[in-house]
């Protein structure tokens, strides 16, 4: 029993050693608002999970059960929605990521039919491409999409560990990564065993594309954030298992905001944390709830221009805006 107690000890004090200090004096993101509730009708959400917001500050949101995308102004105000349940042109099993390119072009993946679908900002088909497999240009599953200022388009396939690259008319371009699971003890202990399976997945959840190139990838379950080169080189990676700061259970929705700050939704911890681009722990914010401010299983990430931060709350079927400080 002493020498268990002991090892407890000793664990907890490599977990406070090695928990990422704060950059000093930076508030977190501020509630500004939210809407959306449980339902079908305009500006009601059932299981929303994607978010994207476009050059103009219109907010785009994947609404899972209700098979659509629903389009939002900055403040939560209903704009329009698009798809219906199927698998034609323009439809939705189960949509889940979305991204809007510099052209205005919104593209949202489809993880239950396996293909990633590009409209207009107002919702007009364009094309698809996918179908389900393991080959290059297919999927199994998609979970998300970003697109590069280039225009490359990034898809995480889930059930294949991978990260697939296209051009804008779904050309296949490249594509990396494998399966690999990253020893729980050594993810809790990550500051002891840096770097574990590097460009390997363990379902990869979400995607977002830096205007320096830079690829963030958020691999769920591993609990931590991949950095990648727009050819898929490994960079660096960060995070590991457990509720402190710069730590995950679950990492989920990831975002690029103006000033290269990283931020990713932290699902069973129901927050969201801030990162610099290397890693650096910034500050967090959320805590479990309904309440303003509060989260349930938060799913995605978008950041404006302006630098507000929008939410996906999962579990409360709402969006929530949050303003960075000044």
């Amino acid at each position: 029993m002493a020498d268990m107690k002991l090892k407890v000890l000793l664990l907890c004090l490599v977990v406070l050693f090695f928990a990422s200090p704060a950059y000093p004096g930076e508030a977190p993101p501020a509630f500004a608002g939210s809407w959306g509730s449980k339902g079908s009708g305009p500006g009601e959400l059932n299981e929303p999970y994607g978010i994207a917001v476009d050059g103009s500050g219109f907010v785009y949101v994947t609404d899972v059960r209700n098979h659509r995308v629903q389009k939002f102004t900055a403040a939560g105000g209903f704009v329009l929605e698009w798809g219906g349940a199927g698998e034609g042109d323009g439809e939705f099993q189960k949509p889940t990521g979305v991204a809007v390119g510099d052209d205005g072009f919104v593209y949202v993946t489809d993880y239950d039919s396996d293909y990633v679908q590009k409209f207009t900002a107002s919702g007009r088909f364009v094309l698809k491409w996918g179908g389900g497999g393991s080959g290059d240009g297919e999927f199994d599953a998609p979970s998300d999409v970003a697109v590069e200022p280039e225009g490359g388009v990034y898809v995480v396939d889930l059930y294949n560990h991978r990260v697939q690259k296209f051009k804008g008319d779904g050309t296949f371009i490249l594509k990396w990564g494998k399966r690999k699971k990253v020893n729980s003890v050594k993810s809790v202990l990550s500051p002891l065993f840096p770097g574990q399976s590097p460009g390997s997945f363990y379902y990869p959840a979400k995607i977002a594309a830096a205007p320096d190139g830079r690829v963030y990838v958020s691999d769920s379950y591993n609990n931590r954030v991949q950095v990648f080169t727009a050819t898929g080189e490994y960079i660096s990676q960060w995070g590991g298992m457990g509720f402190w700061q710069g730590r995950f259970r679950v990492a989920s929705g990831i975002a690029v905001g103006p000033k290269g700050r990283v931020y990713v939704a932290d699902f069973y911890n129901d927050r969201v944390q801030v990162f610099g681009k290397d890693g650096g722990f910034i500050t967090s914010f959320g805590s479990k709830g309904s309440g303003p401010g509060e989260l349930k299983g938060p799913t995605g990430v978008a950041v404006s221009a302006k630098g507000d931060v929008y939410v996906v709350d999962w579990g409360n079927h709402r969006v929530l805006r949050f303003r960075t400080p000044e």
